[in-house]
């Protein structure tokens, strides 16, 4: 396992927040994470879309839909959603969100497992609709061009959720925001830290973290990737811990948090310690 401990220093606030980087199974993290410790989970996992060979089209060469670590049998992946979202609501606070984003392949599966844990309440599903939505390869069905994220929370101990609604409403030029949210497919400006398969887009976490978390507070994401998640909450003045169990994407999560160049206005030190 490998932490990577970065801290940043805010001049324009003072204030001080840190993004904690594990690499490793999120299983063997977990329990590391005190109990009711984050205010916000945001959870990418695995969508279990995934081919062995892949899936490819006549037209091009092109392999798509090929990652290891995405591919579960039904049972499997079941157990694995039931494991990972009741050890993310542990950590979780009371009045704490947790968010989850996922496709048609996992999001149903997902849904029904939050409907049958007490205490938690589904406040609203998510339609992020992508404009510029990547074909359709095998020509057999309509195009895919949404993803679905559900936004639930953790109320016990007589405690609410958190939500910015004045704020949120601000950033939609006076008005209340709705459920579908139009963003594109994460830019190329977005990856210049080298290639992710399933990045998201800075904007759609800005929306979540936002909406759901003030500054000072603590982000969790147990499937780090590409490292999005904690880049928006350094740049919303959020401490942040991510979990990423492939090794292979540690170098871009480092890049994209302690870019060659810095804002004028920030002062950022970076420690690496091997554990």
């Amino acid at each position: 396992m490998v932490l990577l401990d970065f801290k940043f220093i805010y001049s324009n606030s003072k204030q001080k927040t840190y993004a904690k980087i594990y690499n490793d199974d999120c299983f063997k993290i977990f329990p590391k994470i005190p109990s009711e410790s984050v205010d916000l989970v945001f959870a990418d996992p695995p969508y279990n879309m995934s081919k062995k060979r892949g899936l490819g089209w006549k037209y091009s060469k092109h392999i798509t839909m090929q990652e290891g670590w995405d591919i579960f049998s039904k049972d499997d992946y079941f157990q694995f959603n039931q494991k990972w979202i009741k050890e993310c609501l542990r950590i979780l606070k009371h009045g704490g969100s947790l968010w989850i984003c996922g496709s048609f392949h996992n999001i149903y599966q997902v849904g029904f497992i939050l409907q049958h844990i007490e205490d938690v309440k589904i406040n609203n599903s998510i339609v992020w609709f992508k404009p510029n939505a990547q074909p359709n390869i095998t020509c057999r069905m309509f195009t895919e061009s949404t993803e679905h994220l559900i936004w639930a929370s953790k109320n016990g101990n007589g405690k609410k959720w958190k939500f910015n609604y004045e704020l949120i409403k601000k950033l939609n030029e006076g008005k209340q925001m709705r459920n579908v949210w139009p963003i594109p497919l994460t830019p190329k400006t977005e990856k210049w830290a080298g290639p992710h398969p399933t990045q998201k887009p800075m904007e759609l976490l800005r929306r979540i973290i936002l909406a759901c978390t003030n500054e000072g507070d603590t982000i969790l994401d147990p499937f780090l990737g590409s490292g999005t998640t904690s880049v928006v909450a350094k740049m919303l003045n959020r401490n942040s811990i991510g979990i990423e169990k492939e090794r292979k994407y540690l170098d871009i999560i480092r890049k994209r948090l302690n870019p060659p160049q810095k804002k004028l206005n920030e002062e950022t030190t970076l420690e690496v310690t091997a554990v």
